[in-house]
């Protein structure tokens, strides 16, 4: 089980909540029942950086490796996705990291020590609950920093970054999967929260069902502030396992793939759920992974557009891979059971809005090919709280 585990982010270049992302995922990686040394590497792709520039996510990588002393390696790809040789770096965490560390420390607060004005350490006790989803257990978590703030027993022993020119997660994707040497990879996007025990649970039960291919976790909308009301239209949805793959946080056996992603994909997890193949898709309930739904109108139509305009692709594209079943199987009868009468307005809204996102999409194909309809949510990454 030594090193059979590889973590990895695809990211991109304007993406700014990347540092809390890391800290969550780091504090899953260290739940105390997980076997040691099960993670080989963590890599990351950071698509749309052109050379000679840096960006957020890169900085905030090599603050992460800084604070946790661990080895980090860049590597720009070649439009074949390939690593340069010449363009490889070493970065090597300072002794004194504990000096640039950046204040201040929003995220894992329940994970950290920082300095105090004097020169002294203070501990963090602050313990953040997600509001408007599910309460989570409290955990005892021993402390990974030393009086230096280096990491003593980091579950992490090197970090990779890709960097492209080449913008989209599907061409990330492709990249981190050639790349990665675990027999497993756990793919997390970047504007995301993780729940301690998340890891954990989609680890054991790929392992201990061993038809599965793709273990995904349950995704949480948290609506911060009560949410808006396009957000807590967005959220409903979230409460019901239609049966198919959550494209957020989920694990994924090397073998459960015999071709590459392609590369104009608009739903990658729905497209994964029928490639991958239904019978060895899971749901895992218990692992938790927090975000943020869109909450303005923009955000929530363009979000509704892209949907549709990938229920499309898949149908016209990928006709194939539906034969045995749709991506999602809706439970009618549950859904109407559960919803309470005060939401109604919601999904009366949600309907006519799905109704007029396909019409756009279908006619925006007409004119235009599928990766257009594709575009960052900006109200998505607005985070006012980071992770517990």
């Amino acid at each position: 089980m030594k090193g059979d585990l590889t973590l990895a982010i695809p990211c991109r270049a304007d993406e700014p909540g990347l540092t809390a992302t890391l800290e969550s995922l780091f504090a899953a990686c260290q739940h105390p029942q997980l076997p040691p040394r099960l993670i080989s590497e963590l890599v990351i792709c950071i698509n749309g950086l052109k050379p000679e520039e840096t960006c957020a996510p890169l900085m905030a990588v090599r603050d992460f490796c800084a604070r946790h002393g661990v080895p980090m390696e860049e590597a720009w790809l070649e439009p074949d996705e390939r690593s340069t040789r010449d363009g490889t770096q070493v970065f090597a965490p300072s002794s004194l990291v504990g000096e640039v560390c950046p204040e201040p420390f929003d995220f894992a607060q329940n994970r950290l020590r920082r300095r105090s004005q004097h020169g002294g350490e203070t501990g963090l006790q602050h313990e953040w609950t997600p509001p408007h989803s599910v309460l989570l257990p409290q955990r005892e978590r021993e402390p990974v920093l030393d009086r230096q703030g280096v990491s003593t027993k980091s579950p992490v022993p090197s970090f990779m970054v890709l960097l492209t020119e080449r913008k989209g997660k599907p061409p990330a994707w492709n990249a981190l999967w050639r790349r990665a040497r675990g027999k497993m990879v756990l793919f997390c996007d970047a504007d995301v929260r993780i729940e301690g025990e998340a890891v954990y649970y989609l680890y054991t039960r790929l392992q201990r069902e061993s038809h599965l291919r793709l273990v995904a976790a349950r995704e949480v909308p948290v609506l911060q502030d009560g949410g808006t009301w396009w957000s807590r239209m967005g959220a409903i949805p979230y409460r019901f396992d239609f049966g198919n793959a959550g494209g957020r946080l989920y694990v994924l056996r090397k073998d459960a793939l015999s071709s590459a992603m392609p590369e104009d994909l608009l739903l990658e997890d729905a497209w994964l759920t029928v490639a991958v193949g239904k019978h060895r898709v899971a749901k895992e309930l218990r692992a938790h992974v927090l975000f943020l739904p869109p909450a303005t109108w923009r955000d929530c139509f363009a979000e509704r557009v892209r949907t549709e305009g990938g229920k499309l692709q898949l149908a016209r594209m990928h006709r194939a891979l539906l034969a045995v079943g749709p991506v999602a199987q809706y439970d009618w009868s549950q859904f109407w059971r559960e919803i309470a009468i005060s939401e109604y307005p919601l999904v009366v809204c949600a309907g006519g809005l799905r109704a007029l996102a396909r019409l756009w999409a279908w006619l925006a194909l007409t004119r235009k090919d599928f990766y257009a309809l594709y575009r960052p949510f900006s109200s998505t990454k607005g985070w006012i709280f980071t992770h517990r």
